[in-house]
């Protein structure tokens, strides 16, 4: 019998090691300076429905959206408004980003990844679309975040909120970010499955040091013909430099 506890407690002793060992060394806490993540892909498509060549696009980014999770990459569609094409999901505030995106040669479709620093334009055909887009989502996917991000959201009758919790992982901090949220409807039709619907204001931060946590909460009215059942919450942290625009860590909020 004496034996038998012995070994109970020898045994719940090394469990009670380990598992501080292993809270120490988890490269996921934000206070281990060692701690970092993988970045999540977010891909952003400037398109017009009756533009040539963005169906092409559109059904290349439905074909990724099955390769890769949600965990690995995160598409919005942007529908821009044009005085030649009309587009039934045209947003204004997409066409403002675009312009915040694009130095030079605007025309669509327009992708980009992880913000302004990799783009691809253009889709003579989907399979030459998909070939394009998965290149340049490999050359992102492998990349260290050193932002993690935890987000939830709640839809109530015409209204959606947004609470968001943003850390700096590893050992050093990082100056000049936003956080900004996304809202993005799936229609359940072909080439319509992350349609933009809201940009909302970002907000910006001066610094973050290693190991610290920011908060923010959005919340927004719903358009009226969106069906809530289908509403997806993007949120991302964004350097905010003059000199880059680029995505440094994506989510889905729950």
């Amino acid at each position: 019998m004496f034996m038998r506890s012995r070994w109970w407690i020898l045994s719940f002793l090394f469990l009670l090691v380990a598992c501080e060992d292993l809270e120490r060394g988890n490269p996921l806490d934000p206070n281990n300076p060692s701690s970092e993540r993988r970045r999540v892909v977010f891909v952003e498509a400037f398109v017009n429905d009756t533009a040539p060549f963005s169906d092409f696009a559109l059904r290349a980014l439905d074909s990724l959206a099955v390769t890769f999770s949600p965990q690995q990459v995160v598409i919005v569609e942007h529908h821009l408004p044009s005085a030649k094409f009309a587009d039934a999901e045209a947003l204004p505030e997409s066409d403002n980003r675009y312009r915040l995106l694009t130095a030079a040669d605007p025309a669509v479709p327009d992708i980009f990844f992880n913000g302004s620093q990799s783009r691809v334009q253009g889709a003579s055909t989907t399979g030459a679309a998909v070939f394009r887009y998965r290149h340049a989502i490999q050359a992102e996917i492998d990349k260290v975040a050193h932002f993690t991000i935890e987000a939830q959201k709640t839809i109530s009758a015409n209204r959606i909120d947004i609470d968001v919790t943003v850390a700096r992982l590893g050992k050093d901090g990082f100056s000049q970010f936003a956080v900004t949220a996304m809202i993005a409807e799936d229609l359940g039709a072909a080439g319509h499955h992350h349609v933009a619907r809201k940009i909302l204001l970002p907000e910006s931060f001066s610094g973050i040091a290693a190991g610290e946590r920011k908060s923010v909460h959005f919340t927004t009215s719903l358009p009226s013909a969106v069906n809530t059942g289908r509403i997806q919450a993007v949120v991302m942290v964004e350097q905010t430099t003059d000199i880059a625009r680029e995505i440094l860590q994506t989510t889905l909020a729950e």
